[in-house]
């Protein structure tokens, strides 16, 4: 039986998304920021972070044609989030059960977790009057973002599903705009209080039960990363006993 705590988090869930598409994201630490890669480096002015980020796009691009061939600058983008570059975008997933696990990857004991909910909708709402995901194919990357306007926020952008990692984990993207602040820190700090944005704290507690509901949902490594990485991993844990590791 799950506990009843468990329940109410299921239910809190439930109750977000009653009338709404609704993105999440797991932390397996609940003093983790909202922020992408590219936020996360500790520079001082945001002209700084527009530097570093045309610097890295431009390195990729060019150094690395030869393997991935792309003129696209999105896709562009997705490709060096996805190797691990350091960019704007910030990963979501459109599923419950894939946030919980990237929640519990690293979960360690008495920590709390968390999974963010987002309103996407409601997102790009405020941000740009317009209650509708955005495909990037409108927005005139990097050009855009090259400006030092702090007005930017945050967007809701749905991405071509052009690998089997983003289509597995359900991925879908914010890109952090040039405020040089969180998501749950943006417009005035006030997503939360309007409804747009939440948080579920996960205690130890509820490990057990959170582990469990990934294993009935059928959800582990090699089924969220469809390569010979992910199954590796995977079969290393189901395998090899806790005691041996």
């Amino acid at each position: 039986m799950y506990s009843d705590l468990w329940k109410e988090i299921l239910d809190s869930v439930k109750e977000f998304s009653s009338d709404s598409n609704i993105w999440f994201r797991g932390h397996s630490c609940s003093t983790y920021t909202l922020d992408s890669g590219l936020f996360r480096l500790n520079l001082d002015e945001i002209n700084e972070y527009i530097s570093i980020e045309a610097q890295l796009y431009t390195y990729y691009k060019n150094l690395g044609y030869m393997l991935h061939r792309e003129d696209n600058p999105w896709h562009l983008l997705y490709s060096m989030q996805h190797y691990g570059v350091k960019t704007r975008l910030l990963d979501w997933t459109e599923s419950f059960a894939v946030a919980l696990f990237f929640a519990t990857e690293g979960w360690k004991n008495g920590k709390t977790a968390r999974i963010w909910m987002l309103k996407p909708l409601e997102l790009n709402r405020l941000s740009r009057d317009k209650a509708e995901i955005i495909s990037p194919n409108k927005l005139k990357y990097p050009d855009i973002y090259k400006e030092e306007d702090k007005s930017l926020n945050s967007l809701a952008i749905y991405p071509i599903k052009n690998s089997n990692r983003i289509l597995s984990q359900h991925g879908v993207f914010t890109i952090q705009g040039n405020s040089g602040k969180p998501l749950d820190k943006e417009f005035d700090g006030q997503l939360v209080n309007l409804n747009v944005l939440k948080c579920i704290a996960l205690t130890e507690d509820v490990k057990e039960d959170a582990l469990q509901y990934l294993k009935q949902n059928g959800i582990n490594k090699y089924s969220l990363f469809p390569d010979l990485d992910g199954l590796s991993n995977h079969i290393n844990h189901i395998l090899i006993p806790p005691y041996a590791q």
